[in-house]
């Protein structure tokens, strides 16, 4: 899904429908003169080997599963019902995958604002922070889950920043033995750069790798910003060509 943000920042994530709120698309940002996320610009445009070499394995796995229940299905749908036990398997693992980063980042959202953290995500939360305190320094005043518009034509909300760092949460299943440089791809340095752009520049591109079982924590910094920031720049142009929209726009606050 296509995500969508006000020139001041203010995410555009939805709009009213025929039948209440349906997801924001082009054609809405067109109309309203919106600007597209970071993810938006990168996955239009950019391929993702990595990611669709896990899709691809995932779907393979879905219809291996779905082979062993191919008794319960109805014999005269032949393929067509086949396949679609088999996606509808892959597609339940996609949704517990995307679900259990949202609530990751949720509780640390609520965390990092001081707000009420339930007793059973407290460990993860405390352990997240420590690992902060000695990676960055205990005096980063963190803001969680800040919105930005950027003149240049996107936007994005950014997990956790302050004055010297960017930082992000990946939510993974972590091998027997872990390599954090094997977790580490380029489109996680970009989308940090582009983050770090839009709010001004000047920081440094963390990210944090939370395992979702054990709680353990990896850490990357990424340290070749300028290439980073060209790629999403460069990726940005041709989402705009390829698109045929041009959502830059002035920034009144600095006139």
């Amino acid at each position: 899904m296509s995500h969508w943000y006000d020139t001041k920042g203010t995410p555009c994530y939805e709009v009213e429908g025929k039948n209440g709120l349906r997801p924001s698309t082009l054609r809405d940002a067109r109309k309203h003169g919106w600007v597209p996320s970071v993810s938006t610009i990168w996955n239009d445009v950019v391929a993702r080997p990595m990611l669709n070499k896990w899709t691809q394995t995932e779907l393979m796995k879905a219809l291996w599963d779905a082979s062993f229940s191919a008794d319960n299905l109805d014999v005269e749908g032949g393929f067509p019902e086949f396949e679609k036990v088999a996606r509808s398997k892959f597609n339940e693992k996609q949704q517990i995958v995307m679900n259990r980063g949202t609530t990751i980042h949720d509780h640390l959202e609520k965390y990092f604002k001081g707000e009420d953290t339930p007793r059973e995500h407290m460990f993860l939360c405390d352990s997240v922070a420590r690992v902060l305190d000695v990676r960055c320094g205990a005096n980063n005043n963190w803001i969680a889950e800040k919105s930005f518009a950027h003149p240049s034509g996107y936007g994005g909300k950014v997990d956790l920043h302050s004055d010297e760092w960017v930082v992000d949460f990946k939510t993974k299943d972590f091998p027997p033995k872990p390599n954090v440089k094997k977790m580490v791809y380029d489109d996680y340095g970009t989308q940090l750069a582009a983050y770090a752009q839009g709010l001004g520049g000047g920081r440094r591109l963390l990210n944090l790798f939370i395992d979702v079982k054990s709680v353990a924590i990896m850490e990357w910094e990424h340290t070749d910003v300028s290439r980073f920031q060209d790629m999403f720049n460069h990726a940005l142009a041709l989402w705009k060509l390829v698109k045929k929209y041009e959502p830059s726009f002035i920034d009144r606050r600095i006139l």
